[in-house]
């Protein structure tokens, strides 16, 4: 049986949630109310719903972080750039990577680039380097440079 939204939020909503033991509480059934939690109006709860999302390594936990993705807060951009490391084998994941990268904020871009490199996501190995050609900011374009030759 699913945990409720209230129990998500219990366990979720702390200084520092213990995800890796968060997620072996859930299942996939528990997807939906995560990704409702991810609109929550309070940024704590709903960027910590998205971290949860991202380690849930689904189909539809990917689907659900579309939303984060395509969210005006840049600091749920940002969780999501983050999560989505963990599913960067999922079909899907690299097209909100590519939109990640061209994000118009520098936070949001600097977690995309990290992203890539930690998730070893060699088919946008071109993406950094066209991003990195206009890119602005001094020290997210030596991260590009980096992530682009470890690709």
């Amino acid at each position: 049986m699913p945990f409720s939204k209230e129990e998500i939020i219990k366990m979720i909503n702390l200084d520092e949630p213990d995800y890796q033991a968060i997620v072996s509480k859930l299942t996939p059934e528990d997807i939906p109310v995560l990704i409702e939690l991810t609109k929550h109006e309070n940024p704590a709860i709903a960027t910590k719903a998205i971290s949860v999302l991202g380690q849930m390594k689904s189909d539809k936990a990917l689907q659900g972080l579309n939303d984060a993705v395509n969210h005006p807060d840049p600091v749920r951009r940002i969780a999501a750039a983050h999560s989505l490391r963990n599913l960067a084998t999922l079909q899907g994941s690299t097209k909100m990577l590519e939109k990640l990268l061209d994000d118009s904020d520098m936070g949001v871009r600097k977690f995309a680039l990290k992203t890539v490199e930690v998730a070893k996501v060699s088919s946008l190995r071109e993406k950094v380097k066209a991003m990195n050609l206009k890119e602005v900011n001094p020290e997210i374009k030596a991260l590009g440079e980096n992530v682009f030759k470890k690709l």
